[in-house]
């Protein structure tokens, strides 16, 4: 009976090993991560057109401008796709089943697309706080972030799908071609 609650245990193990990796990466390394995400956010907007936006050194703080107006983006770790990021890693390799190559690459592919997908959302935060002002850039950041934080979460786990499916394979050159009717 104790082997049974061993291998019942096991995927409770690893759910827990990812929770707590996830809280641990988060608690620790999200002021460093915030940071750099910050000043990528601030390359990416000044990329798409939005010159005058600028990391601040030293912080998680991006500056943009609505007319002569200042304002400022914080990249906090819930803006962060650090702990998703994780979390996703996580699942890829430590949940679902798969060859290593399966869980590595769902792993890589799920985190590039929570990553990017995040910066191109705090970007366009930025371009709505350029075009529209403070007000609009505060809303569209807690409705239409939202949405497109969904979309991304449902995008890195259909990839983690997809990384497992079995390939189909080719149809042997050897077979009879099927007809239709019944054989003579």
């Amino acid at each position: 009976m104790s082997a049974r609650r061993v291998r019942l245990g096991h995927p409770l193990v690893r759910v827990l090993a990812v929770v707590g990796l996830t809280v641990l990466l988060g608690w620790y390394a999200a002021g460093p991560v915030t940071g750099l995400e910050a000043a990528a956010t601030a390359r990416l907007a000044r990329w798409t057109g939005l010159e005058l936006t600028r990391s601040v050194p030293g912080t998680n703080l991006v500056r943009g401008f609505h007319g002569y107006q200042p304002f400022y983006i914080r990249v906090t770790p819930s803006c962060s796709a650090l702990t998703v990021g994780a979390a996703a890693a996580g699942v890829s390799l430590l949940i679902l089943g798969g060859s290593r190559r399966q869980r590595v690459g769902g792993a890589v592919l799920a985190v590039s697309v929570l990553a990017l997908g995040n910066l191109v959302r705090l970007a366009a935060v930025l371009w709505v706080g350029q075009g529209a002002g403070i007000p609009a850039m505060v809303t569209f950041h807690d409705w239409g972030g939202t949405v497109f934080s969904y979309a991304l979460l449902l995008a890195a786990v259909l990839l983690l799908i997809a990384v497992r499916l079995p390939r189909r394979r080719r149809a042997r050159s050897a077979e009879p071609p099927l007809t239709e009717g019944p054989r003579p």
